[in-house]
């Protein structure tokens, strides 16, 4: 597996406890698909998975996290002109979309690789974009969207920025307003499985899902969860090898009760 070190090259906190890390790779900059991951070495005994927050022009990537133990604490530390031991692109990104409109849905630190998707696919697709956390504090690159034409839907469970709410009341206006098109999305598992339920019309959906992970190439299955197989029967699923994004008719959770 390609395994990078990895220069910081600039260094950011865009919301309190939050911290963008720039890093200076060409190459993994050119190679990366949205939704992919990075595997970052901490001291302990295991690394940290972060999600590429962006890829730009330039050469530089972008890990954007939030500060929650001693591992990102870590990692928060960084300056610049410091290096990562970083293995680097992991697992399988979002497909391509087919035509049609396209929406991101994005909650907490769930909302940096749809930001990579954006950066991809705004020139060539329709793309809306609806992004929700606890609070006002934790909705990041709400101006990285901007800067690219896009104007984010927002909630808020304290309603401190944005609506009152959760993605799923402006999830569920776009699917009004929207006769087909797909759906992106990343977060924590429950909004996962609510966008599930109500993109389960057919459209395809598509989940980047959040887990804890310890080797990140599929070997120690500390990562599995339940999922179907190609003949429709119960599989364990590694997020870390077989996703992190999956259709949602791959999940278990996400099916719907006439296709369980």
């Amino acid at each position: 597996m390609p395994r990078y070190e990895l220069e910081v090259v600039e260094r950011q906190e865009p919301k309190p406890d939050h911290v963008e890390l720039l890093l200076d790779a060409p190459s993994l900059a050119a190679a990366l698909t949205p939704g992919q991951f990075a595997h970052v070495w901490t001291p302990g005994r295991l690394r940290r998975p972060i999600s590429f927050s962006r890829a730009t022009p330039d050469g530089r990537v972008g890990l954007l996290f939030r500060v929650v133990g001693s591992g990102t604490r870590w990692l928060a530390d960084r300056r610049v002109g410091d290096r990562l031991d970083v293995l680097a692109p992991l697992g399988h990104g979002f497909p391509t979309p087919e035509t049609g409109p396209v929406l991101l849905v994005g909650g907490g630190v769930g909302i940096p690789p749809l930001f990579v998707a954006a950066q991809r696919w705004a020139a060539t697709h329709p793309l809306s974009v609806i992004l929700g956390a606890r609070t006002a504090d934790a909705v990041v690159m709400v101006a990285d969207f901007q800067a690219l034409g896009l104007e984010p839907s927002i909630s808020t469970d304290d309603g401190s920025l944005g609506e009152l709410g959760r993605v799923t009341s402006p999830l569920t206006r776009w699917l009004a307003r929207n006769d087909g098109g797909q759906v992106l999305a990343c977060g924590p598992t429950p909004m996962l499985a609510a966008v599930a339920e109500l993109v389960g019309d057919g459209r395809p959906c598509w989940l980047a899902y959040e887990q804890r992970m310890g080797c990140g190439v599929g070997a120690c299955l500390a990562c599995v969860v339940p999922g179907v197989g190609t003949d429709g029967q119960p599989e364990w699923l590694r997020v870390c090898h077989d996703g992190p994004v999956f259709s949602s008719r791959r999940l278990w959770w996400a099916r719907r009760p006439e296709e369980a």
